[in-house]
């Protein structure tokens, strides 16, 4: 069996130390290691990719839900890479720059990669979400109550962000976008999170980013109201329009060339 080095990283050194704690501190460990699938693997073409959720065993001794995704011959080409490197890399990658910019995604904890008998092999370990859940689903169990009204500023200002530092997510979804509201003790802020991040790519303009993404989020969210998109786009542009009647939001709103353009395109996409 012929096996190359392997590539090897930790998002910190306590990362490391958690996992080596927990006898999973190498790739082979991790990779023979007899876990329970979250997400039946997903095979394509010739190779596959799965998640598995497991419980570490912190200092503390505390449990410490994660989730470690594998994959075999799972690749992606770019143009620096016309050949094809392994998708967790490329999530890998997006999840360290998102968390260094203060962007909202799953903190990661440990990516690894390595080619076994010509086939490349790689794992990314982030750490769980307890008490989220994906917008289309939250949303419908909060069919008219305020907390709909108080996900609309935070989560305009993530996606805002993201577009900011030029980075386009090319898969904006509402499942792919994970949301908590505590209401322990009154009115809380509901926290976003952006996951799925493996298609996600810097653009050299930011605005092709936001027609793409703000599009395919728009369309896909029938659970939201059009006062409640258009409420949306007002916090995305910062533009102070809220306390405006629907009407003459929706015409102030038709002013900005962005939301003329996306909502162009989903009538397109949509007749």
């Amino acid at each position: 069996m012929r096996q190359n080095g392997s590539k090897e990283e930790f998002f910190s050194s306590e990362d490391h130390d958690l996992l080596s704690a927990n006898h999973l501190g190498g790739f082979d460990l991790l990779w023979r290691a007899r876990l329970q699938w979250f997400e039946a693997p997903n095979y394509r073409r010739s190779g596959w990719s799965g998640a598995a959720r497991h419980q570490l065993l912190g200092v503390d001794g505390k449990k410490i839900g994660v989730f470690i995704k594998r994959q075999e011959n799972h690749l992606r080409r770019t143009w620096r890479n016309p050949t094809g490197v392994p998708t967790f890399r490329v999530e890998w990658e997006n999840l360290k720059k998102l968390t260094h910019y203060g962007i909202p995604v799953p903190l990661p904890l440990y990516y690894g990669e390595r080619e076994f008998e010509g086939r490349p092999q790689a794992i990314l370990i982030t750490y769980e979400l307890t008490g989220f859940s994906a917008l289309d689903e939250w949303l419908q169990e909060h069919p008219a109550d305020r907390s709909r009204r108080a996900l609309l500023p935070p989560l305009a200002d993530t996606i805002r962000r993201l577009h900011d530092h030029r980075f386009r997510h090319n898969c904006l979804y509402p499942k792919h976008i994970l949301i908590r509201a505590e209401n322990e003790g009154g009115p809380s802020t509901p926290e976003v999170r952006l996951i799925d991040l493996e298609k996600s790519r810097r653009v050299f303009s930011p605005m092709g980013a936001r027609i793409r993404d703000l599009d395919s989020l728009l369309r896909r969210c029938p659970q939201w109201s059009e006062h409640e998109k258009n409420l949306f786009l007002s916090y995305y542009l910062n533009a102070g329009l809220e306390k405006l009647d629907p009407a003459d939001l929706a015409a102030r709103l038709g002013q900005y060339p962005l939301v003329e353009w996306i909502k162009k395109r989903i009538a397109v996409k949509q007749s």
